[in-house]
């Protein structure tokens, strides 16, 4: 019987409503009005950032060298966790006097291609994944979909292009440097992340931002467009680098799909994009 009162119950209200309340449910999670939102954010993205740059310099046999490795995952974290509140040059500076330091008095222990690289990538790594926190800050009443954003398009734009690849793919991308990616691939991953995100700024707009007037969805396709090559072009940057160390990833703390920074790589290239074009392309209004 329960089941036939619940059919019945479910037929006799409105969907729109049913979707609605689903939404609205866990509206305080995405919201600014939970006090501890921008907190999280910016402790999970340190963590996210010192893991990352973590995994570096441990798949590339750099771990070990304390006086460059400790110094490099301190500062992602750090300028992670104070990169909203501007002091991002003076982090900056103490970090790259420590580095040119270490190089200048353990010259005998350090070499400048492991100073230059370790220093380059965390820098690369940090900012990029930084950037991420101040999609939150672009609109602070909108900040949760600014955030989810910022992390879904590139995760999309790859999921797209590996199941397109995986059914249509016969041209080779860059064969030498990611051997599984084609040409049909990243095709199908621009057209599923444009869509996707298209699909997100309806949900937000409709059923969590109650606010909202309306959705310019021209700037949102081309900013999904835009960010989902980006995608692919910070996927096949960090490729190399793991082919240049002859690694296959980065880590294995996510079985099956490598490290943190396997599934970050991307996020590095297309975060600073968005947060830099939604400035002159917005798209909640």
């Amino acid at each position: 019987m329960l089941p036939l009162r619940l059919s019945t119950v479910i037929t006799e209200m409105n969907i729109h409503q049913i979707v609605n309340s689903v939404f609205t449910s866990n509206a305080y999670i995405l919201s600014v009005e939970g006090k501890d939102w921008h907190v999280l954010i910016d402790i999970f993205m340190a963590l996210v950032c010192a893991v990352a740059v973590g995994e570096f310099v441990h798949a590339t046999g750099l771990l070990k060298k304390y006086l460059i490795s400790i110094p490099s995952i301190a500062f992602a974290f750090c300028n992670a966790m104070l990169f909203s509140y501007g002091y991002q040059s003076i982090i900056w500076y103490v970090y790259t006097a420590i580095m040119l330091s270490a190089m200048i008095f353990f010259h005998e222990k350090l070499s400048f291609r492991e100073v230059s690289d370790t220093y380059g990538m965390t820098i690369i790594i940090s900012y990029g994944l930084a950037t991420v926190i101040s999609m939150k800050n672009l609109d602070v009443a909108h900040s949760s979909f600014y955030f989810i954003l910022a992390l879904a398009l590139p995760w999309l734009a790859d999921g797209g292009a590996y199941f397109a690849g995986s059914f249509f793919g016969k041209h080779k991308l860059c064969p030498k440097i990611s051997p599984k990616k084609t040409v049909e691939g990243v095709i199908g991953g621009v057209i599923g992340c444009v869509g996707f995100c298209c699909l997100m700024g309806y949900i937000f707009s409709t059923f969590i931002y109650k606010d909202i007037q309306s959705i310019n969805y021209v700037n949102l396709i081309i900013l999904s467009f835009v960010g989902s090559l980006l995608s692919v072009l910070g996927d096949l940057s960090f490729s190399l680098v793991k082919r240049t160390y002859g690694i296959k990833d980065y880590g294995n703390l996510i079985p099956g799909h490598g490290g943190v920074l396997d599934r970050f790589d991307s996020v590095v290239f297309v975060s600073p994009f968005l947060l830099i074009s939604l400035t002159y392309l917005p798209v909640l209004a």
